[in-house]
C-alpha cells in the first residue's frame, strides 16, 4: 500500500466546482485517489468550513459513506454522473429498486448501463444479469463489456474463463477497479497472497471505497504480520460503515497483535541498526576539507550525516560538489543516502553491501536463432509470471525450459494460471518445460 504523498493539496472544491461530469468526476479520481494517504485527507477535508454542498457529497460518496451522501446528491439527480453515483449508493446500502430508478438513461449510457451491470452484481442476481448484459453488451465500452462476460462466467462457477476475462480487461486498462477486485479475490482463494495484496490496493485506487476491498487486504496484512497496515485498512473500513462490527473486531485484534508482537529477529535488525548510524566518522577515510566541515556543522556519526540533505551540505562554507560525491559514496556502501527521514531509518535492513558475484554463464542473445539463447522478456510474460522469473534470476527462454512444473509451482504466489500461461509460451517456441 503505497504511502506517497502529493507534493501539493488537492481541494476537493475546485476540482468539483460547476457541473459534475463524468469527465469531472474522473478527473477527481486521478487526483485524489494517487495513494491511500491522499484518500485519507478527503477524510480530514470533511470537516473544514470549505466542505458543503455537492462536492462535500461527492467526497462522502468517495470514501463509502454512502448513507451520509444520498440527499444531497439526491438534488441534482438529474446530472447523469450524479444519478450514476447515486445508483452506487444504493447497490451499496442494498436499495437496489432506488437504484434501477435513477438509471433512467442505462439503455443508451455506457456509464449507467455498466452501473447497471454493478447493480445487479451486488443483488447477486446471475440470471438477470446474465440477461439484461445480453441485451446491453453491445452499449458497454470494450473493458467493462469483457469484465462483465467473466463476472458472468464467475457466478455460473466457470472460474478459469473468468480469470481469462478478467486478465484480458487489466492488459487494456490497468486500473479497471472492478477487475482488479475480482482477480484478487481469486487469487487470494488459491492462497497466492502477494498477488492478492498487489490487486487489492490498486483496486483501492478508484472511488467509491470498497469495504471488502479494504476488509481483505486488512486480513491479508494481517496474516503477514504487518499489523499496523492491517489496522490502517480496517480504519478505512470503519470510515466508510462506523458500524462495520467485523471491521472493529479486526481492528481490535489487530491493534492487540501489534501491541503483544515481539520479534527477536527485528530486535537484532535494530541493533546492527543502531551500531551503524552509531559509527564515528572519524572511522573513515575523509579528505581533510570534507572532515573539518563536517567537524564544524557538528556531525559525529553517520546518523547525524544522514539526516542533512544535500543541500544543507553545500549551504556550508567550504563545502563543495566533490565533499558532497565523496560522503555520498561512503553513504552508498552503507545502504544509506543523505536526507533519510527517521521512518525511512527504521525501515531499512542496514548492512555491509554483499559483494557482487561473478558467474560465468552465456549472456542472453536477442539476435541467437537458437530460441533457447533468447533473453525471457521475449516471452512478453504477464506481470503475474514476470515474478517467478524474477525470484528466480532467469535470464534466457533456456533457464526456465530447464525447469519443472513442480519446481515453479513451489515458489510463492505461483499458481496454475501463470504455469499455464508459461508453458503456452513455451509451447509456441516449440519448446517444454523439464519432465
Amino acid at each position: 500500500m503505497t504511502d506517497a504523498v502529493a507534493d501539493t493539496t488537492v481541494d476537493p472544491t475546485a476540482l468539483l466546482a460547476g457541473e459534475v461530469t463524468y469527465e469531472k468526476l474522473d478527473q477527481f479520481r486521478a487526483a485524489m485517489f494517487q495513494s491511500i494517504r491522499q484518500i485519507e485527507s478527503l477524510r480530514d477535508w470533511l470537516p473544514t468550513p470549505q466542505a458543503k454542498g455537492l462536492p462535500r457529497a461527492i467526497v462522502l460518496w468517495a470514501l463509502g459513506r454512502h448513507a451520509e451522501s444520498l440527499d444531497e446528491l439526491l438534488q441534482a439527480k438529474n446530472s447523469p454522473a450524479i444519478a450514476d453515483c447515486l445508483a452506487r449508493s444504493y447497490a451499496a446500502l442494498g436499495r437496489f429498486d432506488d437504484a434501477a430508478r435513477v438509471l433512467q438513461r442505462r439503455d443508451n449510457d455506457p456509464r449507467q448501463a455498466f452501473t447497471w451491470m454493478l447493480v445487479l452484481e451486488a443483488k447477486n442476481d446471475a440470471d438477470k444479469l446474465k440477461s439484461e448484459f445480453e441485451r446491453l453488451k453491445n452499449i458497454l465500452k470494450e473493458t467493462d463489456r469483457k469484465y462483465v462476460d467473466g463476472r458472468v462466467k464467475e457466478m455460473f462457477r466457470a472460474t478459469e474463463a473468468a480469470i481469462a476475462c478478467y486478465d484480458d480487461v487489466l492488459s487494456l486498462d490497468p486500473a479497471h477497479k472492478q477487475a482488479l477486485f475480482r482477480l484478487a479475490v481469486n487469487v487470494d482463494l488459491r492462497g497466492e497472497d502477494e498477488e492478492a495484496r498487489e490487486l487489492y490496493e490498486r483496486a483501492l485506487m478508484a472511488p467509491p471505497v470498497n469495504a471488502a476491498c479494504v476488509m481483505n487486504l486488512g486480513v491479508l496484512y494481517e496474516d503477514m504480520g504487518n499489523y499496523r497496515r492491517a489496522m490502517q485498512c480496517f480504519d478505512l473500513a470503519l470510515q466508510s460503515d462506523p458500524d462495520n462490527k467485523r471491521a472493529r473486531l479486526f481492528r481490535r485484534d489487530a491493534a492487540a497483535a501489534l501491541n503483544m508482537y515481539y520479534d527477536e529477529d527485528q530486535e537484532r535488525r535494530e541493533d546492527k541498526r543502531n551500531k551503524i548510524l552509531r559509527t564515528p566518522i572519524n572511522d573513515f577515510e575523509l579528505s581533510v576539507r570534507s572532515r573539518n566541515c563536517l567537524a564544524k556543522m557538528n556531525i559525529r556519526t553517520l546518523g547525524d550525516l544522514v539526516k542533512k540533505t544535500e543541500a544543507e551540505l553545500l549551504s556550508y562554507k567550504n563545502f563543495g560538489e566533490t565533499s558532497l560525491q565523496e560522503i555520498k559514496e561512503i553513504l552508498k556502501n552503507k545502504g544509506l543516502r543523505l536526507g533519510m527521514t527517521a521512518d525511512e531509518l527504521m525501515s531499512k535492513d542496514l548492512g555491509e553491501p554483499a559483494e557482487p558475484t561473478v558467474v560465468a554463464e552465456e549472456l542472453p542473445d536477442p539476435g541467437s536463432p537458437d530460441p533457447l539463447r533468447r533473453p525471457i522478456t521475449e516471452l512478453d510474460l504477464s506481470v503475474r509470471s514476470r515474478r517467478i522469473v524474477d525470484l528466480l534470476k532467469l535470464r534466457t527462454i533456456g533457464e526456465l525450459a530447464t525447469r519443472t512444473e513442480a519446481e515453479l509451482l513451489a515458489c510463492p504466489n505461483f499458481g496454475q494460471t501463470s504455469l499455464n500461461e508459461i508453458k503456452t509460451k513455451l509451447d509456441e517456441l516449440g519448446l517444454s518445460l523439464r519432465s
